[in-house]
């Protein structure tokens, strides 16, 4: 082996086990949260043993992120994004975004940090009229051309609010593993504004009853705009005061 590969060996090990701690550390905050459904006594939220997504963000100046989704009976009842920033750009270098993407209430509480209690359900259904294919991987082909037929915008810069458009990304970022009662499958998919970074999440939900729905949440202070076959279904205001809680999400930077 020649010094240059040896080089690049040393390069590539250092960088693996450099991703694996931030890894880790992201995952000790994430596994540290408490998440409840206060409303709903059968339910019992467990967090997916691993991030259903890492990514980067050049444009925010973010190193390294993932995000985490808890799960009730298959179908996943809220998300949690946790960002590195790269050190000058916040006060402090760290950054969670929660959503709740329930149809019921949830509490959260981060230790020594804060608690956030909605005051709204995360996630409002509804209804999209095509038949359900009849197999499971059939379904995974069948609601990625759903995913397909959304557009999405982010607003940025209020009050002028420039217009720029979000891409899907291309893979779920979930798929609904083992699922109890009236649901029978469903996915979440990814929006990004910048990179690969998700702000907004599609969750497509498949019951006994209704068939195909689906729900929206963002995970961003930015604005967003939905449309489904070029009819706006969702949106989201910017958000203006950082810390601020809403309904259904909250972000903030933890005090370590």
């Amino acid at each position: 082996m020649s010094a240059f590969q040896v080089l690049i060996s040393m390069i590539v090990l250092n960088q693996a086990t450099a991703d694996e701690a931030s890894l880790r550390a992201m995952q000790q905050r994430v596994e540290s949260v408490k998440l409840a459904i206060t409303d709903d006594r059968q339910a019992k939220p467990k967090l997916v043993s691993a991030p259903v997504f890492r990514y980067s963000d050049e444009l925010r100046h973010i190193e390294d992120a993932g995000i985490w989704l808890w799960a009730d009976r298959g179908r996943p009842t809220a998300a949690m994004k946790v960002e590195y920033y790269k050190l000058g750009v916040h006060p402090r270098p760290w950054l969670y975004c929660f959503t709740s993407l329930a149809p019921a209430l949830v509490s959260v509480d981060w230790p020594g940090e804060r608690t956030f209690n909605a005051s709204k359900p995360g996630i409002k259904w509804q209804s999209i009229a095509d038949e359900p294919a009849k197999t499971r991987a059939a379904r995974l082909i069948q609601m990625r051309d759903i995913a397909r037929r959304f557009s999405a915008e982010i607003l940025r810069n209020p009050p002028k609010l420039e217009r720029h458009q979000m891409r899907l990304l291309t893979r779920p970022l979930y798929r609904y593993e083992e699922t109890s009662g009236d649901v029978l499958d469903g996915a979440v998919f990814g929006f990004t504004g910048t990179g690969t970074n998700p702000d907004l999440l599609l969750v497509l939900d498949l019951t006994k009853d209704v068939g195909w729905r689906f729900g929206l949440t963002g995970m961003t202070a930015e604005g967003l705009s939905v449309t489904l076959d070029d009819r706006k279904v969702w949106e989201q205001p910017h958000a203006t005061e950082p810390g601020q809680k809403f309904e259904t999400w909250v972000y903030f930077s933890p005090q370590n």
